[in-house]
């Protein structure tokens, strides 16, 4: 059965009751609402034509920028295509990757790793030519290589200019042009996010001062530049890495061998020189904080390994197997302090092999200084 109300007995009711004076809060509420939401409205309204325009979008970066800057370097930079008859089960293996013009007589650099088994060498510009070149010098401890196109062909393209890449700094705009997976001239934008790291070559051996990027690079990106906002390389794309985490799957991280450390090389791999990084033959890390603090020293690299035949090998050097078991700590190099691997590599590369440097050793509590010969890093 359904419960009958007196509305009419209700209504009585309320009449007969007296009204409190004052503003209800039902009311009081409703003024405030529309209050908040006019003043939202003119809000949202106001900033939007202060923009120009009424819910105008507001880029990433500068559009404008990055279409006129790549129209002013796209004829400059070219995809590599190599050709190795030392190839699969069909008899040949074909590559490709990126590279770029680095002057005016028809040098162009790349990854070392691009041209790796090449018998055959072509490359295809934006203007639709398409050249044979020539390699020359190569730099496998920097995966850098440069090839040799005919300077008469190339005599309208401008060369793309080296920045310094001393002064990249991170969140600075990185603007990566390449042929990933063949499809030519392809522009990727993002940022640097990240100067000083040290991936490894195919050599094993770290290579400094690496200019990270969140600019998406893929299979084909390798060789070609990183540019900064006024169009200048920055580095030359050369590592992806890959993997996952915790689920997420292809996490990329892009890395550039920096500019400077290819105006260093250029004049070597131009004249077609096989340039060797020196070699002392160990295998370090930096030391932990609880190392620091037991150890009473700064900074340092703790070896890991000393390898056979190596320099490390021949002066006596020995790997640190605890505070109590002893072994050795690099304090300094040359009387530079050094504090990681990275650090040490770096300072190499400004010397050749067959040069003596002398390492000061932090040894079982006391510190020595050993005098060593580099030798040339070995090519496998």
């Amino acid at each position: 059965m359904y419960e009958s109300y007196d509305y009419s007995e209700d209504f009585q009711a309320r009449r007969s009751t007296p009204r409190k004076q004052g503003v209800s809060k039902t009311f009081l509420f409703g003024v405030i609402s529309v209050t908040l939401l006019l003043g939202f409205t003119l809000g949202l309204l106001s900033v939007n034509s202060f923009n120009g325009s009424p819910f105008k979008s507001t880029s990433l970066y500068d559009e404008e920028l990055v279409t006129s800057l790549f129209e002013e370097v796209s004829p400059a930079i070219v995809e590599i295509s190599i050709i190795s008859e030392a190839g699969n089960f069909l008899g040949q293996r074909v590559g490709t990757g990126s590279g770029f013009l680095i002057d005016r007589e028809g040098h162009i650099i790349t990854n070392d790793h691009v041209l790796e088994g090449a018998d055959e060498i072509s490359v295809k510009f934006a203007n639709g030519k398409i050249l044979s070149a020539t390699r020359l010098g190569n730099s496998p401890a920097d995966d850098l290589a440069v090839i040799l196109v005919d300077p008469d062909e190339i005599a309208d393209i401008k060369p793309l200019a080296l920045a310094d890449s001393a002064d990249v700094k991170p969140g600075q705009l990185a603007i990566a042009i390449g042929s990933p997976f063949r499809n030519f001239n392809s522009v990727t934008v993002g940022v640097v996010s990240g100067t000083g790291r040290g991936p490894t070559s195919v050599l094993r051996r770290p290579i400094p001062d690496m200019i990270q990027t969140d600019a998406p690079l893929n299979p084909g990106n390798s060789g070609g530049p990183l540019l900064n906002s006024k169009g200048e390389v920055i580095g030359i794309n050369s590592a992806v890495r890959t993997g996952s985490f915790q689920g997420i799957e292809d996490f990329r991280i892009g890395f550039a061998v920096p500019s400077n450390t290819i105006r260093d090389l250029m004049p070597e791999l131009i004249s077609n020189q096989l340039v060797k990084r020196p070699w002392l033959g160990i295998s370090g890390a930096p030391l932990t904080r609880d190392l620091i603090s037991s150890l009473g020293i700064e900074e340092g690299i703790f070896i890991t390994r000393v390898f056979r035949e190596s320099p490390a090998e021949r002066v006596g050097l020995i790997p640190f197997q605890s505070l109590r078991g002893g072994g050795d700590v690099i304090t300094a190099i040359d009387g530079s302090p050094v504090g990681s691997v990275e650090d040490m590599v770096s300072y190499f590369n400004t010397l050749k092999p067959g040069d003596d440097v002398t390492l000061s050793i932090f040894r079982n509590t006391r510190d020595v200084e050993i005098r060593v010969t580099l030798a040339e890093w070995p090519d496998t």
